[in-house]
């Protein structure tokens, strides 16, 4: 039986697609994600299924969209229908550690309220310490943003604290997977090693030298950021109200000089993790995954933060591969590929059987550059929240079109070739009614395969 790779994968918390140098940024550096590329392959239109956490994190374990697994809202919601998993879901680690894998998970979860990763496959869990917001005792922040936060607003969305970076708890955290990866270095079996890191999730409360890497006045405006739609329906109404951008341009760059430093500060992280992979002799066994589990607004469409929108910011993400002998140094991989497509991913590359009934496909034929031959031109995705403010969405998106359908009285239709910044909603054109038609009964179509318990009240909506 030919040897099984190791499998090591990197996930971040609401990190824009286009934070990576290899996705164009020549602002953020972002060095050893974009050497990782350089050396394995990225893929540039991989989208997550649901703009929030952890929706989006139980189809990353599951393979299962939001609507099936039911983990519609984040488990630490006020008002939560389901706070865990199903106790019958099956994850990806639950599987890899029934076929010989050693599993470990280092940082953030939130795919329950109360069970943890040693409650769904892994052998080892180090939470280390910190969630979002790094304010250790005693010790006052500097630079503070203008944005404050919206459910804080004694506090600021951004600011330097004046501590080494040493205590810094993410740096803490890459401490604790350098030390889980070199205890499976030692151990024969291969293994399956996940580090979540929170950021570059706000607040981005940093130490030097990430707190003063970037300066605001060398961020110029998204192309977007006035793009704001006379009407707008009732999800993205209460996402400005609560999270708008300022209109100074200066106020949102700062903020975004910050969440710059936050992303270059994980990169180093990543740096730090692919050397000592190198260092115990692991790099060339080992496929490495970086991915993040959605994106952030952050000043686009004159907001901030995440929630009941459709917007690329929020659901395009950054995926980058590296499987040496197995995946060409250098390539890029245009297929529309989904978060929730790792899971089976996992399992193929390991030998395992993977199960049948996912809404998932594995990206190992991509991998090799043989994909099967048909790949889907299009995606779906969806928003459940259920919170204060929230509104359902159905989407669908091709390379050249974006549909987005929700519950309350403004859907949207944008024509990205020619408008990638969803600034003009093309719903009522009468030039594109024929893609509208065909869009929709894309999404119906998979609402009823994926047996979507709403889809007869989006049906309404589809005009179908």
């Amino acid at each position: 039986m030919p040897k099984r790779p190791n499998i090591l994968l990197i996930c971040t918390d609401q990190q824009r697609f286009d934070t990576l140098g290899v996705n164009g940024n020549t602002i953020c550096r972002t060095e050893y994600i974009d050497r990782l590329a350089a050396e394995g392959v990225n893929f540039t239109h991989a989208f997550t299924v649901s703009s929030l956490c952890s929706p989006a994190r139980a189809s990353l374990m599951t393979g299962l969209y939001p609507h099936r697994h039911g983990v519609i809202d984040n488990t630490n919601a006020r008002d939560v229908s389901q706070r865990e998993l199903r106790e019958d879901a099956v994850t990806f680690s639950h599987l890899l550690r029934e076929s010989g894998y050693r599993t470990g998970y280092v940082g953030k979860w939130h795919v329950g309220k109360d069970n943890t990763p040693l409650d769904w496959g892994f052998d080892d869990f180090i939470a280390g310490a910190g969630w979002h917001e790094w304010i250790p005792e005693g010790v006052a922040l500097e630079n503070e943003s203008e944005i404050r936060l919206a459910y804080a607003p004694e506090k600021p969305m951004a600011a330097r604290v004046p501590l080494p970076l040493a205590e810094y708890p993410e740096y803490c955290r890459t401490d604790d997977a350098i030390e889980l990866l070199g205890s499976y270095a030692r151990d024969e079996a291969p293994f399956f090693m996940r580090l979540d890191f929170f950021g570059p999730h706000y607040p981005h409360y940093l130490p030097d030298p990430y707190a003063t890497m970037y300066e605001g006045t060398e961020i110029p405006p998204w192309p977007n950021a006035k793009a704001i739609p006379e009407v707008a329906h009732a999800g993205e109404q209460w996402l400005r109200h609560r999270w708008r951008a300022p209109n100074d341009w200066q106020a949102c760059a700062q903020l975004i000089a910050y969440y710059y430093g936050h992303v270059t500060f994980i990169d180093h992280q990543v740096g730090r993790v692919l050397d000592a992979a190198d260092h115990l002799g692991l790099a060339e066994d080992t496929l490495v995954i970086f991915v993040s589990d959605h994106g952030d607004m952050t000043g686009a469409h004159g907001m901030l933060q995440k929630g009941a929108v459709s917007y690329d910011e929020l659901y395009r993400i950054p995926l980058v591969m590296r499987w040496p002998g197995k995946i060409q140094a250098g390539s890029t991989s245009c297929e529309m590929v989904r978060l929730l497509d790792l899971m089976p991913t996992f399992l193929e590359a390991a030998g395992t059987p993977v199960p049948e009934n996912l809404d998932a496909s594995s990206l190992v034929p991509l991998l090799s550059g043989n994909p099967q031959t048909y790949w889907p031109d299009h995606i779906f995705a969806e928003y459940l929240g259920t919170q204060k403010g929230d509104t359902s969405l159905k989407i669908v998106r091709t390379r050249n079109h974006k549909l987005s359908v929700n519950l309350t009285e403004i859907d949207e239709l944008y024509d990205l070739s020619s408008d990638p910044g969803e600034s003009i909603n093309r719903i009522d054109d009468p030039a594109c009614q024929e893609i509208r038609h065909t869009l929709s009964k894309q999404l119906m179509a998979w609402m009823e395969q994926s047996q979507d318990p709403i889809k007869t009240r989006f049906r309404k909506r589809l005009r179908l």
